[in-house]
């Protein structure tokens, strides 16, 4: 199934008369974060988001297993909108073979690089401090994170088909 979401991101990002529809991860987040009828953290927001827009089909337990990781970790450190965007690279870039892997690490390095420049930090506890609203929440920072998060994977996806 993920395969088939490498080959839907792929047509997706090369097809111009798609390409408006595609660059949406920000909204997806965004919605999936700022649900009325659902509590979702930060870290939850990103998956969710992500398998709406990739059309990933994961099974429920995919996305439990982000309930422990928003508010960075319960404990302020590490972002949930950050830690969901590394599990979204997880799940579109590993593989069982080592170059895979180790092209998957590149690829989570450089987002975390690229949000820390862009934002200041990682973490939720400085984040909060700069980007939270207290109507909203950490919407903010959510969308924040899925920007970065979707120009790397259009990057590493445009790569693929050259």
């Amino acid at each position: 199934m993920i395969r088939n979401a490498h080959l839907s991101i792929c047509r997706l990002v090369l097809e111009p008369t798609v390409r408006k529809e595609y660059i949406m991860l920000e909204d997806a987040v965004g919605r999936e974060y700022s649900r009325n009828d659902l509590e979702r953290n930060c870290a939850e927001a990103m998956v969710y988001g992500a398998n709406e827009e990739f059309n990933l089909n994961l099974p429920k337990e995919a996305f439990d297993t982000m309930g422990a990781f928003g508010g960075g970790m319960r404990v302020g450190s590490v972002c949930g909108a950050v830690t969901g965007s590394l599990a979204v690279i997880g799940i579109l870039f590993n593989s069982e073979e080592f170059e895979k892997q180790e092209k998957m690490k590149r690829i989570a390095e450089e987002f975390l690089e690229e949000f820390e420049k862009r934002y200041g930090h990682l973490d939720c506890i400085v984040l909060k401090e700069k980007y939270r609203d207290e109507v909203i929440g950490c919407e903010p920072t959510v969308r924040m994170a899925a920007k970065v998060l979707e120009e790397i994977i259009v990057k590493y996806e445009r790569e693929k088909t050259n």
